[in-house]
Order: C-alpha cells, then sequence, then structure tokens
C-alpha cells in the first residue's frame, strides 16, 4: 500500500481481514492521517457524523457529559480499536466526547467511502456488528454498576477488569499496563477525584495495592474481589 502513510496501514486492522488488497487500497485514498495532541478532542457532541475513526497509536477516550457537568467515561480505546462507527448507522450528530489520552495517531476515514467496503464485504459487516454490541455492553455494564454499586466497590471492580485486560505478571502482583491518573478513574467510575484519590489510598494503606511509577500493581486481588 505504497500510496498510504504508515498511519493507514488498513491491514493491520482485524476489522479489515480479508478484505481484497485493491479495496484496502481504494479506501485508503479516502483516508486522512492525522495526530491529535495529548487532551485534545477528536470530536464533540452535535459535530456530523461524517467520518470513522481508526487508531493507529495512543488511547482515546469516549464519554459523555453528566447533567452536572462531569465528564463519564464509556470507554477508553487502546491502538487497534475503531471508533466514531455510529456514522455507519444513520445521519445524527455526535452524541459523545472523543478525547485524545495520548498523542494519537489515527486514520479518518470518510463514511461513504467505508459504506462501500461494509456492502461488497458481508465479514466486515458482521465484525462491525459485533464491536458495537460490545460497546453497548460495556455500558450497559457501566450503567450497572452506578446503580448497583457503591463508590469503593466500583474502583475494586474497575481495578480486577484493568488488571483482567492490561495486566502484566511482576513480583508481587499484577501490574496495570497502562497509565491512569486519578482523574481518569474517577470518570470511569462515575464518582470525583478527591472521592477516588481518598479510596486508592485506602486500598494502598490496607495493602491491596502498590502505585510503581505511576503503575497501579494489584497487591491482593482476592481482597479486590471480596469488596463485590
Amino acid at each position: 500500500m505504497a500510496s498510504l502513510c504508515a498511519a493507514c496501514e488498513l491491514r493491520e486492522y482485524d476489522l479489515f481481514r480479508g478484505v481484497e488488497q485493491t479495496e484496502l487500497e481504494q479506501l485508503g485514498k479516502g483516508s486522512q492521517p492525522t495526530v491529535v495532541p495529548k487532551r485534545n478532542y477528536i470530536f464533540t457532541p452535535d459535530e456530523p457524523s461524517n467520518s470513522v475513526y481508526l487508531l493507529k497509536s495512543g488511547r482515546v477516550r469516549i464519554s459523555r457529559l453528566s447533567d452536572t457537568g462531569k465528564h463519564f467515561t464509556l470507554v477508553i480505546l487502546e491502538p487497534g480499536a475503531i471508533f466514531g462507527e455510529s456514522a455507519i448507522f444513520g445521519d445524527q450528530p455526535r452524541k459523545y466526547y472523543a478525547e485524545a489520552l495520548d498523542d494519537a495517531h489515527i486514520c479518518k476515514i470518510d463514511k461513504l467511502e467505508f459504506e462501500k467496503i461494509i456492502a461488497r464485504n458481508p465479514m466486515v459487516s458482521l465484525r462491525l456488528a459485533q464491536i458495537v454490541e460490545r460497546r453497548l455492553e460495556e455500558a450497559q455494564e457501566q450503567m450497572e454498576n452506578l446503580v448497583f454499586y457503591d463508590v469503593q466497590t466500583r474502583l475494586a471492580r474497575l481495578l480486577l477488569k484493568l488488571a483482567d485486560l492490561h495486566g502484566e505478571r511482576v513480583p508481587g502482583g499484577v501490574k496495570i499496563g497502562i497509565r491512569l491518573t486519578h482523574e481518569d478513574l474517577a470518570s470511569l467510575i462515575g464518582s470525583t477525584r478527591e472521592t477516588t484519590s481518598k479510596i486508592l489510598n485506602e486500598f494502598k494503606a490496607a495493602g491491596h495495592i502498590a502505585v510503581v511509577k505511576r503503575h497501579i500493581v494489584l497487591l491482593d486481588q482476592k481482597a479486590l474481589a471480596d469488596m463485590q
């Protein structure tokens, strides 16, 4: 795919597995590689839904604004993810915020070009539907956590989930392989930074976790699991 820059190597994405090379090249010609600086928005609510995005590197947070003006994180995306996919299912404006948590290298693909690939490749359509279903399940889980669990339990559940998704075995425990600020964690559990910091300090004092070079290490997963 010599006509494309490295940020738009579409073959790297599972979504396009099995798609003909010529089709990927055509799709790539309608793509726009870009770098979004850390803490900048890629899109915000009410913007037109006319593009789909692929994340090459960095992390992106998808969030919505609560009635109190706080950002509530729905999901944090890792490299290889697709987002803004709701553009494919209608012409409604964006409903969420997409924010770069790091300098994010992304590939912006025109909605109409993306739809052509879907029309000719049923497996791409199926994989996209599976992605959407998984996002809905994650959002539902977030809402259930808010309704049924207190902040301490929500934080314990989140740490266990992050360890399961991004855990790295280290001496004494499991290190969460991504760095998240207290504000990020608070946004993921629908709490305030102050309350989240207080509970994290309690977890540290109890020996449940440690913080090493800004990474959280779970020292006692059983104790955290028992809070559920």
